[in-house]
């Protein structure tokens, strides 16, 4: 989320950039075998001062670990994408830009589930307010 990195303060932008960090360099290894030269050339400016290995090409291949808390997050992480896309859909019916302020009504259950997500959401599609009901988004005049 730009807001995180552009605004955030202590851990929450250090997470934010974590991710980008990581994120990044996995898909590098990734795309590697397909672009050695440029990811070879990224990996050396950018990345090489933090790892370990001299050589994209020569570092340890990407693994997926999932625990059980990981399996409940993606479970929540789809419910905030579905969360999101109604979100986007009533803004564009609304003919509303997407940075556009609105207000959230979602279920309660959602909601619960959500806690930790709430303020990403939040941030991501400008939510001034969240509060549970019947879904509805409303848009400030």
């Amino acid at each position: 989320v730009k807001k995180r990195i552009y605004q955030g303060e202590g851990d929450k932008k250090l997470s934010a950039q974590y991710v980008l960090y990581k994120s990044l360099l996995i898909i590098l290894k990734l795309i590697s075998p397909i672009m050695p030269f440029i990811t070879e050339e990224i990996y050396q400016e950018y990345f090489r001062k933090t790892e370990k290995d001299k050589s994209i090409h020569i570092s340890e291949w990407p693994r997926l670990e999932l625990k059980q808390k990981t399996l409940n997050n993606l479970t929540n992480l789809e419910l905030f994408y579905d969360i999101l896309s109604q979100i986007r859909q009533e803004k564009t019916k609304a003919q509303k830009p997407m940075n556009s302020e609105c207000t959230l009504t979602f279920d309660k259950k959602d909601y619960s589930t959500l806690k930790e997500l709430l303020e990403d959401l939040r941030d991501v599609m400008n939510i001034k307010e969240i509060k549970t009901g019947k879904f509805k988004v409303e848009f400030a005049e």
